[in-house]
This record gives C-alpha cells, sequence and structure tokens, in this order.
C-alpha cells in the first residue's frame, strides 16, 4: 500500500467505527421523534459512504496488479493473483451493498409482521460471504499467497515450526495395530 492508501484507510476505518456505534446505540433507543429517524438515516449514509471509500484503495490495488502484469515477467502468476483479487473484491461490493443498502430497503418496506427477515437477510450474508472467503482463501499447496512447502517425499516441512525429530527431547513412543486387530507397542525412539 502506498501513502495515500493508508492515509485514506487511517481515516476512513476510525470514522466508521464510530459511526456502528453510534448505530447501534441509536438502535438500542426508542424510535419516538423525527430527530432519532434523521440521525439514523444520516449514519446510515455515512456508513454507506465509508464503504464505498474503502473500495478506492481495493480498486487502487487492482490497478497497481495489472499495472505490474503488464511491466513485471511473471505475468502468469500476476494474472492468477489479479483474478483472485477481483473475485475477492467484487464478492467485498456485493457483500457491502447488500447489507448496507439492500437488507436496509428491505426492513423499510416489509410489514411489520417480516420485520425478522432484514435480520436473516443479514445474517444469511454474512454466513454465505464467510464462507466463501473462508473457502477461496483456503490452504492449499499451489495457493500464490500462502505457499506449503513440501520436501522431497511431497510431505509438508515441520522445520518452519520447530517440530524435527531431532530437535525434540522427549520420547515418542507409537502404537500400531496389526492384522489380528491387537495393540503392539514399539520401542520408544531414540532422541538426541
Amino acid at each position: 500500500m502506498n501513502d495515500r492508501e493508508k492515509k485514506i484507510l487511517l481515516a476512513v476505518l476510525p470514522l466508521q467505527v464510530l459511526d456502528n456505534i453510534a448505530l447501534v446505540v441509536i438502535e438500542e433507543m426508542s424510535p419516538g421523534s423525527i430527530a432519532w429517524l434523521s440521525w439514523r438515516d444520516v449514519l446510515h449514509l455515512v456508513d454507506i459512504i465509508c464503504c464505498c471509500m474503502i473500495l478506492f484503495p481495493l480498486v487502487w490495488q487492482i490497478r497497481q496488479l495489472r499495472l505490474s502484469t503488464a511491466v513485471d515477467g511473471k505475468v502468469g502468476l500476476n494474472i492468477q493473483k489479479l483474478t483472485q483479487y477481483r473475485n475477492f473484491y467484487m464478492a467485498v461490493v456485493g457483500y457491502i451493498y447488500f447489507t448496507r443498502i439492500i437488507v436496509y430497503l428491505v426492513g423499510s418496506t416489509v410489514p411489520y409482521y417480516l420485520t425478522w427477515f432484514q435480520s436473516f437477510a443479514g445474517e444469511c450474508a454474512t454466513v454465505a460471504f464467510f464462507v466463501w472467503t473462508g473457502w477461496k482463501f483456503r490452504p492449499m499447496s499451489n495457493n500464490p499467497y500462502l505457499p506449503v512447502q513440501l520436501d522431497d517425499d511431497g510431505e509438508e516441512v515441520d522445520e518452519e515450526f520447530g517440530l524435527e525429530d531431532e530437535e525434540m527431547d522427549i520420547e515418542l513412543a507409537s502404537r500400531r495395530t496389526n492384522a489380528s486387530g491387537t495393540m503392539e507397542e514399539n520401542e520408544p525412539t531414540a532422541t538426541i
């Protein structure tokens, strides 16, 4: 991120946090005045503006990745990152617009006995967004953002986490089941 993107995020994120805290406080108050409705609408508008301002650094990052793809020799990797980043960007935009605008409009238009649908739609969208995000960014061997190192046998390397057998000072006993289903105990492994 460059300085311009950092400044936008440092200005907008605290404003959005304060706005959401104010929205929670105002939603807990009883609606009984025109001022309550005005403040609620203003706070929702500020929330939508903050969400849109957060999207600008995402657009700039996509543009920067596209430009680096044209300049850099790693075209294939950059195209893959750009595609994944663009998909994530579209999911974030869809989630923000759905939860901030569509759910709010649905809550304003449904009859009283269906007011639960506003919360239900927002929660369903949140679950769907996080499940999709978890699925797209799950750990895998060919993930360009978090590569999993493999040794020659195709097994994960445990050196990174300090789990090498040579460094362990405890004795490990393994149990194996033989063909008859009984447990047999192997001798403890030697430690260094």
